[in-house]
């Protein structure tokens, strides 16, 4: 790192305190961590706020939030480790590593179309309790048999709720290992953020989290997030009607692995996750290069994606541009306004997570882009190559 940019580096960390507890001090924020790492180096580290409104504790650099669909970013990145192992190809069909999918017109569904959102199987199987709602392999053994809504690879349709049964299923049957171990295997312990970052929480891990909070009345909340979710089916359980900022919060989701909708993260752990695609943190890479490259490459149409998924999606990852270069900036957010990208020709990845569910309608903008612009403000305008803002 150049003098000058350890200079800048050193000064982003005060500059987006003030920002963050500003927004707090205004009412637009309850608690917010906030992390970035540059060239595999921690440079802002961010708590500010309270963990809840009914309680005087702190954010602490260990809490956990809830992040729903920022999750997604981090259960690609497992697909990302096992296909460079070679336990997974990405245009196998579905099938081959999960047999009882391979019926009603997926037989030929690939791994590929299956993390693009192309897959055409976006509706919730029937469910008959929160317990079953909550029981992964339960529930990927009704979505193997679903019918596909339209023939799949055809149509870019973000599979909000059911992406992490779909790809969560594939890697389980790959390897036959459940999801929550796969991640730590491959991504939470090598980097040592296993305490936070998890699909399904335990009880040391639940004293730590910070769940979401509403906007003052529902009227006022805004959401950066696509809704684009099949809507669930008639006669399912009423946990299904809730809104996902209260779906989240029971306890029985928190300790479920729902990895589409329930990763429970902390900053510093979804910023560190991203650092190590990029490049080294530690002496730890996630994996190489050339790999990247085929995660970042687009494989949905130009056009077809909600505008908040920026130019379309690779394997996985939504790709925030520039045009140009529209695997420069990747990675995912997620509903109620959590964030982790990493903008690969920077060397620069960030994560933000918060309790108070997206923002309020006259905030001056969402935070996640305020949080953004104020790092382009502080490093430079030849970081605005391929930010999202």
């Amino acid at each position: 790192m150049s003098q000058s940019t350890a200079a800048k580096a050193a000064k982003l960390q005060g500059s987006l305190e003030k920002l963050i507890n500003g927004l707090i001090a205004d009412d637009f924020e309850l608690g917010v961590q906030a992390a970035v790492y540059l060239e595999g180096e921690q440079i802002v580290d961010i708590c500010a706020g309270k963990v809840s409104p009914d309680s005087d504790q702190k954010v602490q650099p260990d809490t956990i939030f809830p992040v729903c669909s920022t999750g997604k970013g981090v259960l690609a990145t497992v697909v990302h480790v096992l296909a460079e192992q070679g336990v997974i190809d990405y245009d196998k069909p579905v099938a081959e590593y999960w047999p009882e999918f391979g019926c009603n017109g997926k037989e030929q569904i690939t791994v590929r179309t299956a993390m693009a959102h192309l897959a055409a199987l976006t509706q919730t199987p029937p469910v008959n309790s929160l317990q079953e709602l909550c029981d992964f392999d339960f529930i990927i053994r009704d979505y193997a048999k679903l019918v596909p809504e339209w023939e799949p690879g055809t149509r870019m349709q973000y599979h909000s709720r059911t992406w992490g049964w779909l790809v969560g299923g594939i890697m389980a049957k790959a390897t036959g290992k459940p999801v929550p171990q796969l991640l730590k295997e491959h991504v939470t312990a090598p980097l040592g953020i296993d305490r936070e970052m998890f699909f399904g929480i335990d009880d040391e891990a639940d004293t730590r989290y910070s769940g979401f909070v509403p906007q003052p009345s529902l009227g006022d909340q805004c959401s950066t997030a696509a809704i684009t979710n099949a809507p669930p089916p008639p006669g399912s359980i009423a946990e299904l009607q809730l809104p996902l900022w209260a779906l989240v919060n029971l306890p029985d989701v928190k300790r479920a692995c729902i990895p589409a909708i329930n990763g429970i993260m902390s900053a510093r752990a979804i910023a560190r996750h991203y650092a190590a695609t990029i490049g080294e943190v530690d002496g730890i890479r996630l994996f190489p290069g050339s790999r990247l490259d085929i995660a970042t490459t687009r494989v949905t149409e130009p056009g077809t994606t909600p505008e908040c998924f920026g130019h379309g999606f690779g394997l996985g990852y939504a790709l925030k541009g520039p045009a140009a270069d529209m695997g420069a900036f990747f990675g995912h957010g997620g509903a109620g306004g959590s964030e982790g990208m990493a903008n690969r020709r920077c060397k620069l990845a960030l994560g933000l997570v918060k309790n108070r569910a997206d923002r309020h309608a006259d905030a001056p903008d969402h935070t996640v882009r305020l949080f953004i612009r104020e790092i382009i403000k502080v490093m430079g305008k030849d970081l605005d190559g391929g930010f999202y803002i």
